[in-house]
């Protein structure tokens, strides 16, 4: 009888062996693709996880703008510096020819005279188990030559710049300054930041087991784009010897400040702005704060008798009055309101003509001829030669000075400003006015950066801006004669350059204090020369000189030393003519 097959039995051996076979296969083919990626792909990353533990990001600085002059010379300029660094995990390496370890002790014992310095101080900063940490700042590349001669392992060095001025504080108030860490504080260092700093790079490099560079490693770099240089209009033989002059009108006259502006009436380039005190931009932490600026661009003054000019130029071009019209001028002149005006001496009364009046400097002239001005024409006047507007160099901390309209003005006020009290300027502005007259009654843009300069040395012009007629230049030459006039016969003598015809006027006013009232005088004197074709226009300052405080006397001294030397240095042929001076007098 046939035995019949338990249930379940069925299956075919065969399949079960090929099931058998095929899971092995599976889990090879795992076994198989799990070391693969032990072997291959975890590999590379761990690799590439171990590479970047040993890159190093390393930021390569923008080099900064030049500042030069008109002619080119350097002003400010970079200098490379190093900073000395150490893997204090390497420093213990060092042994001497014998192989004897020396260790960080010997490393300080090494650089310490080369630094000048302690070696206790040098070995605290080299011993310990940091990566990276400075050692010393400021080396130059002499200096880390030395260092590196002696093969100390984990030294080396960051390149970076640093600022430098190799006029010292000739212009100093007007380039300004840079900070250790690069950030432009001051002067046309601030205003141009945007343009000198440039756009820093970076490189990534590999480094050793050491801590050292290795050059033929994995290598990445972004360059640095180095910043565009300024051209300034600033003639540096100029600079340098009118903050010569006004240094010592200052230390003589015991004044607090000084300041020369030197300006051409035609293309409104600034030859110089030299100042006492100055700053030099190397050592900038030695001035004081107040001497860190420029004044001539942030400083206000009431110009005193110097703004007569404006009042002469309004009644001539109104057609109010003439050079020789006749006036009776009195010592003292009371206004209708009640208000008492006087001259500076005193005097019996004076038939002085309107040329007269200027020449003598006489407040109470100035104001019987401008009375006949409306008050918003003496407003508008002082505002169309500049008082109350920026200058157009726009100077960091600059000012417009003080204009208020005619609404706010008192009853002494509306008379004062026509000789110059009552409205403050900058003696940046008493140039540009004087070039207003200077120029046939045109007035133009100040310039004091003339263009930009690429990596290639090209100069880009930067474009000085339109002139403005402000008055006719009939007019212009009318107030050119009077102010000649001041200078030949009247209270501007001391200004005379020999060889040379020159115009000008001087002021005296009174100084405003920070606690109300006022507290000394400003001397001043504003001119320009060849008075007959003008090439400068030249503007001088003392703020509360203790010691002839008159800007005849104080001022006006210092304008003709300047004045002289500046038309000899340009090359400017001496007066060929004489002046055809109006008359001072009547009968």
């Amino acid at each position: 009888m046939a035995t019949k097959k338990k249930a379940g039995r069925g299956a075919d051996p065969r399949a079960r062996m090929w099931f058998l076979v095929v899971g092995c296969l599976v889990v090879m083919v795992v076994i198989a693709a799990r070391l693969v990626a032990i072997q291959g792909m975890d590999q590379m990353q761990l690799a590439q996880q171990a590479l970047a533990s040993r890159l190093v990001t390393k930021t390569l600085p923008a080099e900064r703008g030049t500042i030069t002059a008109a002619d080119g010379t350097v002003l400010a300029d970079n200098a490379a510096r190093y900073r000395l660094v150490v893997d204090q995990q390497n420093i213990d390496l060092y042994e001497d020819e014998d192989g004897e370890p020396l260790g960080a002790w010997g490393a300080a014992e090494a650089i310490a005279p080369i630094l000048e310095t302690d070696p206790g101080l040098v070995f605290e900063k080299l011993d310990g188990d940091r990566r990276w940490n400075p050692v010393a700042e400021g080396l130059t590349a002499e200096v880390w030559g030395e260092i590196r001669a002696l093969g100390i392992p984990g030294l080396t060095t960051e390149e970076y710049s640093i600022r430098t001025y190799p006029a010292g504080a000739v212009g100093g108030n007007l380039l300004g300054f840079v900070s250790t860490d690069g950030e432009a504080l001051a002067g046309l260092e601030l205003k141009y930041d945007d343009v000198l700093q440039g756009v820093d790079g970076e490189q990534q490099y590999e480094r050793g087991a050491r801590g050292d560079y290795i050059p033929l490693g994995d290598s990445n770099i972004t360059p640095a784009v180095d910043g565009q240089g300024l051209r300034t209009t600033i003639d540096p033989t100029i600079q340098y010897y009118a903050q010569q002059a006004i240094g010592d009108a200052v230390a003589e006259h015991e004044a607090e400040w000084g300041s020369v502006v030197i300006r051409e009436p035609d293309t409104g380039r600034v030859l110089a702005v030299a100042e006492a005190p100055s700053v030099d931009p190397n050592d900038y932490g030695s001035s004081e704060i107040e001497d860190m600026g420029a004044r001539s661009f942030t400083h206000l003054f009431e110009p005193g008798s110097t703004a007569k000019m404006i009042t002469a130029a309004a009644l001539i071009e109104e057609g109010l009055v003439t050079p020789e019209t006749e006036f009776t001028v009195p010592y003292e002149w009371t206004a209708p309101n009640d208000e008492v005006f006087k001259d500076s001496h005193s005097h019996p009364d004076q038939k002085l003509t309107f040329a007269g009046i200027m020449a003598e400097s006489s407040n109470t002239g100035t104001i019987l001829a401008g009375d006949e001005l409306s008050l918003e024409q003496r407003h508008d006047y002082l505002s169309d030669f500049g008082f109350g507007q920026r200058s157009a160099v726009d100077f960091p901390g600059g000012t417009g000075g003080i204009l208020h309209p005619v609404e706010d003005w008192d009853g002494r006020t509306k008379y004062t400003v026509m000789f110059g009290q009552g409205v403050a300027a900058t003696a940046i502005q008493t140039a540009e006015a004087f070039s207003v007259i200077a120029n046939d009654g045109v007035a133009v843009p100040t310039q004091l950066v003339s263009g930009t300069v690429g990596s290639s040395g090209a100069v880009t012009p930067v474009d000085p801006g339109e002139g403005t007629r402000v008055v006719s230049a009939d007019t212009a030459a009318q107030v050119s004669a009077m102010l000649e006039g001041v200078v030949a016969e009247g209270t501007g003598g001391p200004a005379a350059v020999p060889g040379y015809r020159v115009a000008g006027k001087t002021g005296t006013s009174q100084a405003p204090s920070d606690s109300g009232g006022y507290d000394g005088y400003t001397s001043s004197f504003v001119g320009y020369a060849p008075a007959e074709d003008p090439e400068v226009v030249v503007s001088v300052t003392l703020q509360r000189p203790r010691k002839g405080y008159y800007g005849g006397t104080s001022a006006a001294p210092v304008f003709s030393d300047v004045t002289g030397f500046t038309l000899r240095h340009l090359g400017v042929p001496p007066s060929t003519t004489t002046p055809d001076l109006p008359a001072r007098e009547w009968e």
